[in-house]
């Protein structure tokens, strides 16, 4: 399982740089302190107000744009809070598969068995940490499956417990063959390491959607 965490490309500006619309972008050293950029955004948006107060079309226009930009960045922190939850998981695995594997195809006395369970409890907390999250996600989804609609509810959390859940039951038997646990461990492994593909490529592609409708915003007010 692959533990190194990958930080999603273009996911923040270390120096202010163009893209070749006209607008700029600060860096992270040029951000406001909190309460001042929270003063500036109610002093534009106070402003924006009275400038359309008689526009109510591109009033609307532009607080659905904004509306659809805020729903944008909350799917990007779920996928963020996914891929961090699988990044420990996957961590937390680690040691246990290692464990594992060091036992061989023999069976195990019930020591061995207890003490390989031990081990297993920092990865059964990473996986009721995501069935939490799975309960409580409102924008992410899975690609479309043929014969369900448009879009699949995430179901990584039910995916993973129900192996984590073999994991244990088989700890748990007075005796167990180490080779039936290994095969179980590898498909475990395999459903966390595509997951964790997966929610890279998509918290990516979701990134730089936010910040590429952002350039044209801005771009477009410049």
């Amino acid at each position: 399982m692959s533990t190194p965490e990958k930080a999603p490309a273009g996911s923040a500006h270390d120096t202010p740089s163009s893209d070749g619309s006209g607008a700029t972008h600060a860096g992270l050293s040029d951000i406001l302190p909190f309460e001042k950029l929270e003063l500036a955004v109610k002093r534009a948006a106070a402003r924006v107000r009275r400038a359309l107060v008689n526009d109510d079309e591109t009033r609307a226009q532009l607080v659905e744009v904004l509306e659809q930009l805020s729903a944008l960045q909350a799917k990007v922190e779920e996928w963020q809070k996914l891929h961090h939850l699988l990044h420990q998981l996957c961590a937390a695995f680690s040691p246990f598969y290692t464990n594992l594997r060091a036992l061989g195809d023999a069976e195990v006395e019930p020591t061995s068995g207890r003490a390989l369970l031990q081990s297993w409890r920092p990865c059964q907390a990473g996986v009721d940490r995501l069935r939490d999250l799975e309960s409580g996600v409102a924008h992410i989804q899975l690609p479309h499956r043929p014969g369900e609609g448009d879009a699949s509810l995430p179901d990584w959390g039910a995916r993973i417990a129900a192996l984590g859940r073999e994991v244990e039951d088989r700890l748990m038997e007075q005796a167990w063959n180490t080779e039936g646990l290994i095969d179980l461990a590898d498909e475990l492994d395999q459903a966390c390491d595509g997951y964790l593909s997966f929610t890279e490529h998509e918290l990516s592609q979701a990134v730089e959607t936010v910040q590429r409708l952002y350039t044209h915003l801005l771009g477009g007010l410049s």
